[in-house]
């Protein structure tokens, strides 16, 4: 009885917090909750009654009407008090201006049937029109922002009515849709207008050829452009039988080409086959947006251009680390960069570094404007090529002033059964560090031997220089997992502490486990011995931080997992 007692009043102090806030934020609160649970609250107190209602958010969710008892075939009666719940919800808002409206639909609350995946002549099973009188509720005429969730079906992805809803031609300035298709309406009366929408996000959504840039073109307005595996519908086959069932059409992602002027932001996710990459091989990505500050890709290596220029590109973000057994033909990730040279930022994710370099063809732009370049790979055991694409990416970046490496050694089958021999294993390892350590002498433990073969090429050794190092690079991040004292990171470290004439700051994460191994306790005395060599000071200050965060380092077969 008393550990109930003490549960009650836990309880009510908890409610009491509660209610101590400022109705605005209550309000604010209210407005994530799906309507159901917001229009109970007002059973809590009288002060609760009216909060839910000048929410100025709405979300109508059908997944919890799902449940419980209900027929197969659509129609289905279990929806009913959705939409019902739904009528009453944006009812008690008309006095309230609604700026945001969330919709999640199952299956069975758009269709009024139950479709087949082998459909005839690939017809669009019937919506349930109750849907559209939802957004078209006087309530809903000044929204701002619209979210629709659909459900990934093969009876059909839901067809939401973009060109008859109220709050496009006036206020709308946010549209999010989810397993939704874009197509036109049934009328070739009805015009698709977005005056005012400034964001518009797909995600798996499925589109008619042709479409997707019919509703760009209509939001003249338009700054955000996020695609999400979002993929092309051909249109319906006119050679089909009337009296055949026949699949239907399979959606691609490429070839995809984009107009719009004033967009500034643009994220592109895609899945590309095998099959896509074959056929659109010629054109792939084309994007005309000249007005493009930020771009982000995440997908397979494509083909991607830019058709008219970017003078304000400020960012761009491409993760190509994508792994598929049959994917063999490949665009060159070095390629894929033609078009943005005049970025002034880079951050590039790629399966392994030495796809900046293919074979002897010079195809990697110069980028004269960028200031931060970022990479996160892989790289090959013993692989003059590493090298090469670290030499060709500095070379490249003239005006860099900061530098990110995230790189480890992809798996090696070698390497490992080197690594497994008696020699090598973790007890070995510690006695050859202790005997090498106690044989230092303390003025020279900061030094490191490279006595093993050098994974720098001597085009990078032997007196190389590049502009960024001579005028501009003051900042190096370099993140990795040491495997070995004389790892072709840290002769890659070793390399740029010494001839980094401006370098200010050098952030290292290496994961060394023996303490005078760890690559802080090194590079600042590789500087100063530089320096001297050179009869210079040191006039830039140079630091040595650890980074916090340590890096991620790929387990030997998982490299072979696709991600």
């Amino acid at each position: 009885m008393a550990r109930f007692q003490k549960k009650i009043r836990r309880t009510m102090a908890a409610a009491d917090r509660l209610s101590a806030l400022d109705d605005d934020l209550l309000e604010h609160i209210l407005s994530f909750a799906p309507a159901k649970e917001a229009a109970a609250s007002a059973a809590l107190s009288r002060r609760w009654r009216p909060l839910w209602r000048c929410a100025n958010a709405l979300n109508l969710d059908s997944r919890p009407y799902s449940s419980g008892a209900g027929g197969f075939h659509y129609p289905d009666a279990r929806f009913d008090a959705f939409f019902r719940d739904g009528k009453a919800a944006l009812a008690h808002r008309r006095g309230t201006a609604l700026k945001r409206l969330t919709v999640f639909l199952k299956e069975g609350a758009y269709l009024t049937r139950r479709g087949s995946y082998y459909r005839v002549h690939d017809v669009e099973p019937e919506h349930d029109a109750r849907v559209a009188g939802l957004l078209a509720d006087p309530a809903a005429a000044a929204l701002e922002e619209l979210r629709i969730a659909g459900e990934h079906a093969y009876s059909g992805l839901y067809i939401p009515p973009l060109a008859s809803l109220p709050c496009a031609t006036a206020t709308l300035r946010v549209l999010e849709l989810h397993f939704c298709c874009l197509q036109p309406p049934p009328t070739s009366s009805a015009r698709l207008a977005f005056p005012r929408l400034t964001d518009l996000s797909l995600r798996d959504c499925t589109y008619l050829e042709g479409y997707l840039q019919v509703v760009i073109d209509a939001a003249t307005a338009l700054t955000r452009l996020a695609l999400v595996n979002v993929t092309n519908k051909p249109p319906k086959r006119p050679d089909s039988a009337e009296d055949s069932y026949s699949r239907p059409s399979k959606p691609s992602n490429l070839p995809l080409c984009l107009r719009c002027r004033t967009v500034t932001a643009l994220v592109l996710v895609t899945s590309v086959s095998l099959e896509e990459q074959q056929d659109s091989r010629d054109i792939g990505i084309q994007l005309d947006m000249p007005s493009l500050r930020s771009f982000r890709y995440k997908g397979f290596p494509v083909k991607l251009s830019l058709t008219s220029p970017a003078p304000g590109l400020a960012r761009v973000d491409l993760d190509t680390n994508r792994r598929e057994r049959n994917f063999y033909k490949r665009e060159p990730a070095a390629r894929m960069l033609a078009s943005f040279s005049s970025t002034r930022a880079l951050k590039l994710h790629i399966t392994g570094i030495e796809e900046i370099v293919s074979g002897d063809e010079a195809i990697l732009p110069t980028f004269p404007n960028l200031k931060l370049l970022e990479i996160d790979g892989n790289f090959k055991y013993m692989d003059i090529d590493a090298a090469l694409a670290v030499a060709t990416l500095l070379r490249a970046c003239p005006a860099m002033s900061e530098l990110r490496l995230r790189l480890n050694m992809a798996y090696d089958y070698d390497y490992d059964r080197k690594m497994q021999e008696p020699a090598r294993r973790s007890f070995a390892q510690s006695v050859e560090r202790f005997s090498r350590l106690a044989s230092m002498c303390s003025q020279h433990r900061d030094d490191v031997e490279f006595g093993g073969v050098s994974e720098l090429m001597d085009a990078f050794t032997d007196n190389c220089e590049f502009s960024c190092q001579r005028t501009s690079l003051r900042k190096v991040k370099l993140q990795f997992k040491s495997k070995e004292i004389n790892c072709f990171q840290v002769q890659l470290a070793k390399f740029l502490v010494e001839n980094a004439m401006v370098l200010e700051e050098m952030h290292i994460e290496d994961e060394s486990q023996f303490w005078p191994d760890h690559l802080c306790h090194k590079v600042a005395r590789w500087r100063a011995d530089a320096l001297r060599r050179r009869n210079l000071p040191d006039t830039a200050g140079f630091r040595v931080y650890q980074l916090a965060n340590p890096a991620v380092d790929p387990q030997s077969k998982a490299n072979f997992v696709r991600n």
